[in-house]
Parts: structure tokens; C-alpha cells; sequence
């Protein structure tokens, strides 16, 4: 067991570091052509295809997914894996319905549902999201800082905050465009990364790939569907559908990657394939779980939460150079979340929380850098809060299914249904409504998680539609 740090780790890792930084610089040149907020938050509507699939994967694959998806697999079975089905309905609603109603409409999706209402609420949707944001990728974060620590022998607490440092300033340099450009590479290197672990995890066990899948099998740890009991199974692909609607169709950190496609055309076919891989990876960070339950198995586990499983047995196990090769994916996969994030929260700052702004060159870089340094700083606070927890997959899953429901209500009753105007009155009814409604279910029917936001999409439409009938005195837009 050799948990020593190799130059050649500190090689592997700098020279990832560096292309990142190099690839930020020259994707963000600024065109000079065109309108300065659009190519800063949408990339001038310049992304192609595999840009958008790519960036859209790279951002919902968090370290969440290097680290707490085989954790999962680890403590229980495959099960996860049921909301990625659900995701693939979820994702052709999102082509079918929501993308022609924001497409090429407004810088974020906020700015679109204020179409159908008033600047105050367009105000509260975008600060009701911006806290939803938070929460959730401080979580992502902290989860990306773990093997960082373990491998680095930092305090977690000085791991969060070297990320941040390094994502705040690479970001900097260049807007969308170099989000999504760096987003592209970090995405292959962390799927590298976890097909690198299914090689080496099989070389240290010394059992091969099949003998440690199938010991996994043959204890029902692979298992997502029971014949005998398939109501699992169903809630979590049908809460996988709204789910997904939520995150991917109203969440400007994904919609701004469709938006900021060259044709909707493109932004649909990028939305929909995105379901078919997020399925692979799922899979893929699945089955590591599986190989290192069967791996311990036959030797002592170490006596750690199951978050930590995986990066003690990288840090401890993994050869020289590898080893630096999956902290890098792990980096990528963190930083990936964070950049998209920053970008996603800067806009709705800009054009929905001070859409007053000056719209001048100079101003508007300023008011990038302000708002950069900003989100970093309270999503740095927020993943120091995480440091206190454990079950961190789930929890951020829960922290995002709270809302999630209201936020697409929000969205159904303005700009789909169009039975309700974007005030502040409606969106706080729909919101409060919305939590109520997932409190009832967590705690007094003590339904499944997955329910939370059919709960909250139903009631937060019922709270939209009383607030337009007792508030408003026009009709709606």
C-alpha cells in the first residue's frame, strides 16, 4: 500500500492544470463582433452540436458522479440508475415543449418567463434559483474536494478552497464560450479516468474484471429491476421524468447551453442524445462500486463513510502516474460543475436580479468579475457546511428535488399553460405551495423521494392560480 506522491503525479496534474488554462484563454478571445452580453453568457449562439451534448454531460456529471455514484453501488445496488431512464422522456419533453417556447427568446430563461409578467418577478424566480444553485453545487463541490484532500494530505477545508481558487480564475478568462470548451475536455478525461479504475481495480484485487462483476451479481448488488416488485423501479423512472424537465429544462446552467446553440435544431438533438450518455456513464461509475464491494469482500474495508471509499483506494492503491491521472479527473469532473454554475449564476445576475446594469464594454467585465468572485466565495461556504455530512449523492439530489418542482411550475404556468403572470406575489405562492407540498410528502405520507417534485409541481400550479385570482387585476400576459 503506498500512498506517496510521485513527481510524475505532480506532472500528470500540472500539465492538466495548464491545458485548461490555455484552452479558457484562447476559447474566450472575444470576437469584438456582435453584442458583448450574449457572446459573455450565451457564446454569441455559436455552439455546435457535440459542444452543447458535451458541455451538457460534463456539467450534471459532477465529482457527485466520480466518487458518490460508485459509493451508491457500493452501499446498495444499481437502483440510481432508474431516474437516467426516466431522464430519456424528460429530455424529449424539454425538445418538444420547453426548448421552442425560450429558444433564441432571451439571454437566460428567466428573462423569457418575465415576458409573461413584471421585473419583480422576474427578480424572485431568479433569486428563488440562484439559493436552489447554491446549495446544491456547494454539495457537488465538497464531494470534488474529497479525493483532492486525501490524496494532497490537505485539510477538506483547504482542498474547497484551492478548487474555487483555480475555477474562479480560469472562468475569468472568457465567458460561455470557454466554460463549454474546457467543459468538452474535462468530460472526456473523467470518463477516462472511470475506465481506467475498471482496469486497475480488477489488477490490484488481482481477480479479473468478470470474476469481481459477477461475485457483485450473483449478491444482487447489479440489480435495478425486481419482476416481483417492480414499483420501484417505475417510481424512480417516472421521478426521473420531472426531475429532469426541472434541472435540464428550466435550470439556465443547461438551458444556456442550449440557447446558445447555432439552430434549435441542434439544441434538440444535443438535448436528447445527452440522455442516452448520461445512461453509459451512470453505468459506467456504477459498476466501480460493484468492483470495489467485491474487492472488499476478501480483504478488511477500511473503516470510512462509503463517500470515501473510492478515493481512499486511489490514493492508496493506484500506481504512480494513475494516480494522478484519476485526481485529475476528479478535478475535471468538479470543476466542470463549478465554471458552468458561475457562468449560469453570473447571467441571472446580470439580466434578472440588476437587469438595470450598464450595458457598456467596460462595466459589464466588471460586473462579471464581481459576480464571479461572489458565487465562488458563498458556494466555497457552502461546501465548507457539506464538509459536516455524509450520503452526499442523495442529499444533493434532495437539496435540488425541494424546488425543483416549484421552479417548473413557475415556468408551466407562465410560458407553457400561460394561466398566470411572473409576479412576485405568484412565483412566492408557487415556491411556498411547492415546499408544503414536498414536506407533506417527507414527512407525513413518507412517500419515496422521487414524488417530491410531482408534489411540488402540482401544488406549486395550484398556488400560481389561486395567487392570479386573488392578487391580479389584469388577466394573464
Amino acid at each position: 500500500m503506498n500512498n506517496s506522491i510521485h513527481i510524475l503525479d505532480y506532472t500528470i496534474i500540472g500539465v492538466y492544470l495548464a491545458s485548461i488554462f490555455t484552452l479558457a484563454f484562447y476559447s474566450g478571445k472575444k470576437s469584438n463582433k456582435g453584442d458583448l452580453v450574449e457572446e459573455q453568457y450565451l457564446a454569441g449562439k455559436s455552439l455546435t452540436i457535440p459542444e452543447s451534448l458535451f458541455s451538457i454531460i460534463a456539467t450534471e456529471v459532477s465529482a457527485l458522479t466520480f466518487l458518490g455514484i460508485p459509493a451508491f453501488a457500493f452501499g446498495k445496488d444499481y437502483s440510481f440508475i432508474q431516474i437516467y431512464f426516466g431522464a430519456i422522456v424528460g429530455r424529449l419533453l424539454i425538445a418538444r415543449v420547453m426548448l421552442p417556447a425560450v429558444y433564441d427568446k432571451g439571454i437566460t430563461v428567466y428573462t423569457v418567463m418575465a415576458k409573461f409578467g413584471d421585473v419583480n418577478g422576474q427578480k424572485a424566480i431568479a433569486i428563488f434559483y440562484t439559493i436552489n444553485k447554491i446549495l446544491a453545487v456547494g454539495v457537488r463541490l465538497f464531494s470534488g474536494s474529497i479525493l483532492v484532500a486525501e490524496f494532497f494530505n490537505l485539510n477538506i477545508y483547504i482542498a474547497v478552497g484551492v478548487i474555487c481558487i483555480i475555477t474562479f480564475f480560469y472562468t475569468l478568462i472568457g465567458g460561455l464560450k470557454a466554460v463549454v470548451r474546457t467543459d468538452m475536455v474535462q468530460m472526456f478525461l473523467f470518463i477516462f479516468g472511470g475506465l481506467v479504475a475498471h482496469y486497475m481495480i480488477p489488477e490490484i484485487s488481482q481477480h479479473s474484471w468478470s470474476e469481481l462483476m459477477s461475485y457483485a451479481h450473483a449478491q444482487d448488488k447489479t440489480s435495478f429491476l425486481s419482476f416481483s416488485n417492480p414499483m420501484p423501479f417505475i417510481i424512480g423512472v417516472f421521478g426521473g421524468i420531472l426531475f429532469d424537465m426541472a434541472t435540464h429544462g428550466v435550470d439556465q446552467d443547461f438551458v444556456q447551453r442550449l440557447t446558445a446553440n447555432k439552430s434549435i435544431r441542434g439544441a434538440k438533438i444535443a438535448i436528447i442524445s445527452s440522455s442516452f450518455i448520461s445512461i453509459f456513464v451512470g453505468l459506467l461509475f456504477l459498476s466501480i462500486g460493484s468492483l470495489l464491494w467485491s474487492h472488499y469482500q476478501m480483504v478488511p474495508t477500511p473503516d470510512l463513510p462509503n463517500d470515501k471509499i473510492f478515493a481512499h483506494f486511489i490514493t492508496f492503491y493506484f500506481p504512480i502516474g494513475i494516480k494522478g491521472l484519476m485526481v485529475a479527473g476528479v478535478l475535471a469532473a468538479t470543476m466542470s460543475t463549478l465554471d458552468s454554475t458561475i457562468n449560469a449564476l453570473s447571467s441571472c445576475l446580470y439580466n434578472d436580479i440588476f437587469h438595470h446594469r450598464s450595458h457598456s464594454k467596460s462595466l459589464i467585465e466588471n460586473y462579471y468579475r464581481r459576480d464571479t468572485l461572489i458565487i465562488t466565495f458563498v458556494l466555497m461556504l457552502i461546501a465548507f457546511i457539506a464538509a459536516q455530512s455524509d450520503g452526499l449523492l442523495m442529499f444533493g439530489l434532495r437539496i435540488t428535488s425541494w424546488t425543483a418542482g416549484s421552479l417548473l411550475a413557475v415556468f408551466f404556468g407562465t410560458t407553457i399553460f400561460k394561466f398566470a403572470r411572473l409576479t412576485f406575489q405568484n412565483v412566492v405562492s408557487a415556491y411556498l405551495f411547492g415546499v408544503i407540498a414536498v414536506f407533506l410528502n417527507t414527512f407525513i405520507f413518507e412517500l419515496n423521494w422521487n414524488f417530491n417534485v410531482y408534489f411540488g409541481f402540482t401544488l406549486g400550479l395550484l398556488g400560481m392560480y389561486l395567487s392570479e385570482k386573488l392578487f391580479s387585476t389584469k388577466g394573464p400576459a
